[in-house]
């Protein structure tokens, strides 16, 4: 298991300030270290309808553009109140037992396997089902999600143009899906967001878009947590130690928010809009400016974390940014903490001499913006324990 200085930083590519990049026809600006990102993420910026996904018509943005990510106070401030109503502490506990089951229930199914792809067979399969225990998604649709899953990201990996067509695949499902727990409420998060009365009630476009981001955040960043924790963990584990650390709670919970800071899975949440002018170090951001603040850099900030470059799962400093701040604080952080914990540790208990079946620098990353995850993660497992 690394040590301070055992591990330099995997990736050179952020910003120590703000820079104007190009982006399309559009210049745009993006990157800053200073840990002013965490005010800024708080106030003084403004959201707009953005559709969840890639090349969205405007359509779409009508459709799915309603969620928390994309609209400001009042309506913010309604979605999120029912949202933390409606995602308490108990429903997020009662996760833990069948999370634990099924990722035990995918180890043996993976048995005998010497050899994985750690994201196709073991961190998206996990992260889709969490996410649809979560909703309430019935258990024999759920095959579906988890192939929808996998090939969302494939096909945004590989800028594949069958995108589209697996997004209108399963807006074909969700919407039914969604609209009918109005009337035939089941037992999920998506009963509880339809059946929401009064003030806090919901228009058809905001429950579905909700719904949506949670689907959307709630499998592919979980995904990559699993993921860019085992790259971290298992590099140089043929002894097993990382196997052996685990069986201490305290050193996985600490070693998963270390993940968080160093190699989160979301580098940025999503564009934000400067509702007046705004200064940040020696830049001014001009109103209504497209921008994107890069929070994973002011996790790399060295006035806020020694040795900031270097990944240490015993670092005492654990106040990062990768859930966000503020009023825009991913509201399923915790869904997220416990998936990386479970799966991390079931792994490591199971597969104690895990290691990664190929060099690091040989791994492929994802070329986002707003995503950090590796396109694929070849895992040797060696022998496991039963």
């Amino acid at each position: 298991m690394a040590r301070p200085g055992a591990r330099p930083a995997a990736a050179g590519d952020w910003h120590a300030r703000p820079g104007r990049v190009q982006h399309g026809r559009a210049a745009r600006w993006h990157g800053t270290r200073e840990r002013g990102a965490r005010e800024r993420g708080a106030r003084g910026w403004g959201a707009r309808g953005l559709a969840i996904g890639r090349g969205r018509a405007e359509e779409k943005v009508a459709l799915l553009g309603r969620h928390l990510l994309s609209v400001d106070p009042p309506d913010h401030t309604r979605l999120r109140r029912l949202m933390s109503r409606a995602l308490t502490a108990r429903r997020i506990a009662a996760l833990y037992e069948p999370t634990s089951r099924y990722v035990h229930g995918l180890l043996d199914e993976i048995g005998p396997r010497d050899r994985i792809d750690l994201l196709a067979d073991y961190a998206l399969p996990i992260a889709v089902t969490v996410i649809c225990e979560l909703l309430g998604v019935p258990v024999d649709d759920r095959e579906d999600f988890r192939r929808w899953g996998l090939s969302l990201v494939r096909a945004e990996l590989e800028d594949d143009a069958s995108f589209d067509g697996v997004t209108e695949e399963m807006e074909g499902y969700l919407v039914p899906f969604i609209l009918a727990q109005r009337s035939r409420p089941g037992a999920g998060l998506t009963a509880v967001l339809a059946s929401a009365r009064d003030e806090d009630k919901l228009d058809d476009y905001e429950l579905i878009s909700l719904v949506y981001q949670l689907f959307f955040a709630g499998h592919e960043s979980s995904a990559y947590l699993i993921c860019n924790a085992a790259y971290l963990l298992l590099a140089g584990n043929e002894a097993g130690e990382a196997g052996a650390a685990t069986k201490n709670g305290e050193v996985v919970e600490r070693a998963i928010e270390e993940v968080l800071r160093y190699e989160g899975p979301v580098k940025t949440p999503t564009w934000r809009f400067p509702t007046e002018d705004v200064r940040l170090g020696d830049v001014v951001f001009r109103r209504g400016e497209p921008i994107l603040l890069l929070l994973a850099a002011a996790d790399r900030d060295p006035e806020e974390f020694p040795q900031a470059e270097t990944f240490d799962p015993w670092r005492s400093e654990a106040a990062h940014l990768a859930f966000g701040y503020g009023i825009h604080h991913c509201v399923g952080a915790a869904v997220g903490r416990m998936e990386g914990r479970v799966a991390v540790s079931a792994l490591l208990e199971r597969h104690p001499g895990a290691a990664l079946a190929i060099d690091p620098a040989e791994l492929r990353w994802r070329d986002n913006l707003m995503m950090r995850g590796v396109r694929s993660l070849p895992v040797r497992l060696g022998p496991r324990r039963s």
